[in-house]
């Protein structure tokens, strides 16, 4: 700690070893003693301090016997001048005071002095000017410095005149009750002839005394915010990360869909995979199977035939509207026995979703893929939604979700289903529930061909299926009506993923940096 002033004084205190229960301690007056003070004339050469007062009493380090320094400072140091021996051995603390000699004298100093908070020098050349600055070779102990942090004490410089007033001072206060001088000033202030009358040094600092409590405090502060901060954001990574492992555990079990929902975007299937699901002619369920029938159905999908895929009792594609033609339309049936022209349902399964238009399952079990927060607290909301029209907390397909599905049903919405091969009747899925309630999205897909016989079917002669078969233009018209009646239907496809990574894009950086280490602030 740098040091701006210093204050040398005659202090009288009394013996603490005597049995007083109140030790006393008295500063002289400067009119009939000694004082001292610069503030203006000190240098610090060392600041090594930790943190509290710098001041005790003065007193010169005593040196080896046999050091050759002894003999170089005799004459700055005076005999009788006041050692350690001749201070008190508790209760207070010290500052040793030597004269800058030389490089070696002074390590001697240093290595002498014992339990000091402060070490004072002066180079005995009757200075009276500030000394000179630290990098100055007058105190290079050709050590590269590594004195200052071998000794944990502030090393200062006074002038050299002050100096030697200093060290002359010592030699007068430095002995007992015998000497006149002193005999007079512990009468003066009432104390006892065996108490002492010594030098007494304080030096003013840069900093006040509270400096190193306050900066203590504004870091135990800053601690305790930081630590805080931190169990925030861990507490809240912690829940969030829970959440996200009970919606995924409910997206397993299917209770929640929520591709059907709008939150996640919808996977696509690889034409390969499209390829592999099986193809069919289309025949009716109310036709009779006979072994012609099933010689084609091997022709078209020898490998994946099977007798539930060979009836069917869908008689129109859900996608173009188009009836199929008996023994004649080639259909494509999914996992879920629902069928569609293979050009109107590849495209779809390509470019738009992995699931079926009509009951919105699965062609192909998919990868399970990371719930995000996003996705988390938008289905919080459907659920909240669904609350308040009087549903079941259960889950998202409660009571109004089968409500909403029956209106959509009621409104004439064309709903085609696959055939049950257990019961007869088909019931509405929990898809088909989500599907309605979620805002009933239709699906399109491109436009099939014009007519799906070859030429040498239409050059052939003609069946009844044939003469109730719709004139070409016309299929391509209703087709295109149709197309233009769903796109406006469906209006653009936006998912929660999308939302959440344009409004991601548009915050600030700091707002970004605050929404990844609090995720629930987003």
């Amino acid at each position: 700690m740098s040091a701006q002033s210093y204050d040398t004084f005659v202090l009288a205190f009394s013996d603490p070893t005597s049995n007083s229960p109140n030790p006393q301690r008295a500063r002289i007056n400067a009119n009939s003693s000694f004082e001292l003070f610069d503030d203006s004339h000190i240098r610090t050469l060392s600041s090594n301090n930790g943190g509290g007062d710098i001041e005790g009493l003065l007193y010169v380090p005593t040196l080896q016997q046999f050091d050759p320094c002894v003999n170089a400072s005799a004459q700055y140091v005076p005999n009788n001048v006041t050692r350690l021996s001749n201070l008190p051995q508790a209760e207070y603390v010290y500052i040793a005071f030597a004269p800058w000699i030389s490089a070696a004298c002074t390590k001697s100093y240093l290595a002498a002095a014992q339990g000091i908070t402060a070490f004072m020098f002066y180079v005995p050349d009757n200075g009276t000017t500030i000394p000179p600055p630290v990098n100055d070779e007058t105190w290079d102990l050709h050590d590269g410095g590594q004195w200052k942090a071998h000794y944990r004490f502030p090393v200062y410089a006074i002038p050299g005149t002050e100096g030697a007033a200093t060290m002359q001072q010592l030699a007068q206060y430095s002995g007992n009750s015998s000497n006149d001088e002193i005999s007079a000033i512990l009468s003066e202030v009432q104390f006892d002839q065996s108490d002492y009358v010594r030098l007494y040094t304080s030096f003013g600092t840069t900093g006040s005394n509270n400096l190193p409590t306050l900066w203590a405090f504004l870091l135990i502060v800053l601690g305790i915010v930081l630590l805080l901060i931190g169990a925030t954001s861990v507490s809240m990574h912690y829940f969030q990360r829970r959440h996200r492992r009970a919606l995924q555990r409910r997206v397993e079990n299917g209770e929640v869909d929520l591709e059907t929902l709008g939150i996640k975007r919808s996977h696509r299937i690889p034409p390969e995979e499209i390829e592999k699901l099986p193809t069919y002619i289309y025949i009716p369920t109310n036709d009779t199977p006979n072994e012609v029938n099933r010689a084609q159905f091997s022709e078209l999908s020898s490998e994946t035939a099977a007798e539930n895929h060979t009836f069917f009792s869908q008689s129109s594609c859900t996608i173009c509207l188009e009836d199929f033609i008996p023994k004649a339309t080639e259909v494509r049936s999914l996992p879920c026995h629902h069928i569609y022209h293979p050009q109107c349902i590849d495209p779809h399964l390509a470019s738009r979703s992995s699931r079926c238009p009509v009951c919105m399952a699965q062609v192909l079990p998919t990868k399970n893929e990371p719930i995000t927060n996003a996705m988390v607290r938008a289905e919080r909301r459907l659920r909240e939604r669904q609350r308040m029209h009087g549903g079941s907390a259960d889950g998202i397909d409660g009571t109004w979700w089968i409500t909403n599905f029956r209106r959509q049903l009621e409104r004439g919405r064309r709903v085609f289903s696959a055939p049950d091969t257990t019961s007869g009747t088909t019931q509405p899925t929990r898809s088909q529930i989500e599907m309605n309630a979620v805002g009933g999205r239709t699906v399109s897909s491109p436009m099939p061909a014009a007519s799906n016989r070859t030429a040498a079917e239409m050059s052939g002669p003609q069946t009844e299926a044939d003469e109730v078969r719709p004139p070409a233009a016309d299929v391509n018209a209703r087709r295109e009506r149709m197309r233009r009646r769903l796109s406006r239907m469906r209006g653009p496809e936006r998912t929660l993923e999308d939302e959440e990574a344009e409004r991601w894009a548009r915050m600030p950086r700091w707002r970004r940096a605050v929404g990844t280490m609090f995720p629930g602030f987003r």
